[in-house]
């Protein structure tokens, strides 16, 4: 009865509880006024409607809406600032007597609260007022000074669940002391907990069985501290007579009530109900109103009705009203004269979302400063997109994170056949163009499947009509960027300064989407697919040039071609440099020189001329050296827009999406499209696939060396590192590399730090130490 308005604000957020806002906005479609302004604590007035009858309103008068301030007594000055607050009584409305095999749905219970249904669920709950991040933000408990975290959900899930508790905590503690202190009756829990737990036992011992409980409503939500929560539920049978839950909803009942209401009187009038023994409530204009159907001979021009009562408004119900129609996407929403941007995750874990979340905060700082921008208010899985109903010139924001072998997580398989469906009917009504970026969250250290699922919605969006921004697929990885904020941070320079372009609608950008160069789609992508992948190339020349270094595969044991199916002990020789003990190694698996001479060949290049990229400050790589370190000559092209340029069906043959990208160049080749001309196998070279690296764990120790290999010829200081791999039929580097390498192959490798290591070898050696390894987590312990 005591319940708190929630409001639906314009950006999509929510003023108020959140709880409330379907039963608060069928009370202002009754009449109701919320105060001016509107506020988080807003009591909601009683509507009360009888079986077959219109509801009346009752405004809750100011001795029951007594509120108390949530103070905590060593933290005053932060909790002022939360101007958090609560009602002094749990009034129940929503609850039946059920008695004779009758439920009597107007049987309101009040008692007192116990401290944790307000500390832990009411003011804690995250579909309610959330407000255990703004504790935790407000006390100080989240260390903002480190690189990468922002707030709370750039923790780590063991320390975000460590600070909520501690902000619940505090929370509850504060709840109980605030209502002491406001002299207003209130259980802690363990008191309550303990009461039960013994009346309960009392009760078993008189009568040889527990009472009937339902855990859920029993047991209190701080868990296994509180002892009634060790005893779960009895059997959940139900005595009558008995106080339960409604048989159904009230709000929803008024929804079907409405529509037989609609069918007899069109117009209601709401009007006073002030009696003689029922007088105004002081300051009020009226106590308390109802909806009634209009009189017979009622002249509305005049706000007369019989009986002195006086109309306080109107509302028609029409059956338009009372049967919504399917509500709109979010990209639906937005002003139809503003440039649309909507952000969605897909994931079967949380860093997605947490990126999704944090580049959605950016956008709305973004938009306050564009008058040309507007965001969809709130984040929501990639099943939620339309692949059919994507608005032309609207922006698409996508984070994606693989499952399994690098497919696509369960809430964006839908989109997926989505997009099958609508690739099929483009073929014969093609659509206007909207404009995508995707963040993929991938790990580099399972190369077999890096960002797999990314590269799957990626190919989708393209062939829905989709037009990449910001180069399109931007690859994150997890090795590198550990918290949200940094795998944004990355995003973002890129995304930021591409989407104030288009909001800008700069002449360039305007062509690019008019009417008249719509025909010219596939150019376009090509563009922007040449755009991401020279980005992407230049990332590569700079790590190439400061972070990789060249070393030689020393030795391999057993010999890779004794066919053995166990694990491989691979020597690489690094030369002077030093390696940090239980320390990560990245190996970039390069092409072998045989088919670098194939691509070329097939390429019609010498593999001398430079391929210019715009580097600054940084030699480009010649023609060779691009196809030996930068490309990945074993995968499959990424898209293949740039075959437009060739002309014919033959070429644009669907099975060349699944080939080896060298075979694909072979088969142009011997078809007769290759060579081209300079410009377009600039083109070419520019989108084949990347060469991702693939991380090991470190097997061996500078401190313990084992004896040089002898394949190890040279005078000069050398060390060895050892990893450990076991051969995969398709893995780049235990299969495809190791099988077509010579002793002494070259490859380029960069050393990463091990935070576990670090930790580790801060321990005194003679301290005794237990570790537990599973998999290639051996090799270092070893």
């Amino acid at each position: 009865m005591l319940e708190f308005a929630g409001y639906e604000m314009d950006d999509g957020t929510i003023l108020g509880d959140p709880n409330s806002t379907g039963l608060t906005k069928a009370i202002i479609e009754l009449g109701w006024t919320p105060p001016s302004p509107r506020s988080r604590w807003d009591l909601l007035p009683l509507v009360i409607m009888a079986d077959g009858d219109v509801p009346a309103m009752i405004e809750i008068p100011p001795e029951l809406s007594r509120l108390v301030e949530i103070r905590h007594p060593r933290y005053s000055a932060e909790f002022e600032k939360l101007n958090l607050k609560w009602v002094t009584v749990p009034a129940l409305t929503r609850l039946g007597f059920d008695i004779g095999g009758v439920q009597y749905t107007a049987a309101p219970f009040v008692g007192w609260f116990m401290d944790a249904e307000i500390g832990v669920r009411d003011l804690a709950d995250t579909f309610r007022y959330n407000a255990l991040p703004d504790i935790a933000q407000a006390l100080g408990l989240i260390d903002t000074t480190i690189e990468g975290i922002e707030g709370l959900d750039d923790l780590p899930e063991y320390e975000r669940l460590s600070v909520l508790s501690r902000s619940q905590q505090e929370l509850t503690y504060a709840v109980h002391w605030s209502y002491q202190q406001a002299k207003v009756s209130m259980s802690d829990t363990l008191t309550a907990s303990t009461k039960w737990c013994r009346y309960d036992d009392d009760f078993k011992a008189k009568n040889g069985y527990r009472l009937p409980a339902d855990p859920y409503w029993l047991a209190p939500p701080q868990g296994s501290i509180v002892p009634v929560w060790h005893r779960g539920g009895a059997p959940n049978y139900q005595p009558k007579p008995l106080i339960c839950r409604h048989v159904q909803d009230p709000l929803k009942a008024w929804e079907r009530q409405k529509v037989n209401l609609a069918t007899d009187a069109k117009l209601f009038h709401y009007v006073d109900i002030q009696t003689p023994d029922r007088p105004l409530l002081p300051g009020k204009s009226s106590s308390s109103y109802c909806v009634v159907p209009p009189p017979q001979n009622h002249d509305e021009s005049h706000g007369e009705l019989p009986t002195g009562r006086t109309t306080l408004g109107t509302v028609f119900i029409s059956q338009s009203q009372t049967t919504p129609a399917e509500p709109p996407t979010c990209l639906d929403r937005q002003p139809s004269s503003s440039l649309s941007v909507a952000v969605f995750f897909c994931s079967a874990g949380t860093f997605a979302e947490k990126v999704a979340v944090k580049l959605t905060d950016r956008l709305r700082d973004l938009a306050q400063g564009c008058m040309n921008l507007s965001m969809c208010p709130a984040i929501q899985p990639l099943d939620h997109l339309q692949a059919s109903t994507i608005p032309p010139g609207s922006i698409v924001l996508l984070v994606v994170s693989s499952t399994g072998q690098g497919e696509v997580p369960a809430n964006g398989s839908r989109f997926i056949a989505m997009c099958d469906r609508e690739a099929g009917k483009r073929l014969t009504s093609p659509q206007r163009s909207f404009r995508y970026a995707i963040y993929g969250n991938g790990d580099s250290r399972y190369a077999a499947t890096y960002n797999g699922a990314a590269h799957i919605v990626d190919q989708r969006l393209r062939q829905i009509g989709g037009l990449t921004l910001a180069g399109g697929l931007h690859q994150g990885d997890t090795a590198v960027a550990t918290t949200a904020l940094q795998a944004l941070n990355s995003w973002w320079t890129k995304l930021r300064p591409a989407i104030q372009d288009l909001a800008s609608d700069s002449p360039k950008l305007r062509r690019a989407n008019s009417d008249d160069d719509f025909g010219k789609g596939p150019t376009i992508r090509t563009i922007d697919c040449l755009t991401e992948a020279t980005s992407r190339h230049q990332e590569r020349s700079k790590q190439l040039c400061t972070d990789y270094h060249e070393a030689r595969i020393a030795n391999v044991n057993p010999s890779y071609r004794e066919h053995h199916q166990g694990t491989y002990s691979i020597t690489l020789d690094i030369g002077a440099r030093r390696y940090q003990d239980m320390g990560c190694i990245q190996v970039l698996p390069v092409n072998s020189p045989a088919k670098v001479r194939r691509a070329l060949r097939a390429l019609g290049v010498s593999g001398s001329a430079l391929l210019h990229m715009d580097l600054p400050d940084i030699n480009e790589p010649s023609d060779s050296t691009f196809l030996t370190e930068y490309i990945d000559l074993e995968s499959p092209f990424s898209n293949l827009d740039w075959l437009q340029h060739f002309g014919t069906n033959s070429v644009s043959d669907d099975r060349f999406a699944l080939l080896p990208c060298l075979d694909v160049l072979e088969h142009l080749h011997s078809s007769g499209h290759l060579p081209v001309e300079n410009t377009l196998t600039t083109t070419v070279l520019l989108a084949l696939p990347p060469l991702h690296p693939r991380t090991y764990s470190i097997a061996s120790s500078l401190s313990y060396p084992a004896t040089p290999s002898p394949k190890i010829t040279s005078h000069k200081p050398s060390n060895q590192l050892t990893i450990l791999t076991k051969p995969l039929p398709t893995g780049r580097f235990s299969h495809t590399f190791l099988s077509t390498s010579v002793p002494r192959a070259p490859l380029r490798y960069r050393l990463l730090p091990s935070p576990p290591a670090e930790e580790l070898l801060t321990i005194p050696p003679t301290t005794p130490l237990i570790i537990i390894a599973t998999g290639a987590g051996f090799a270092p312990v070893q």
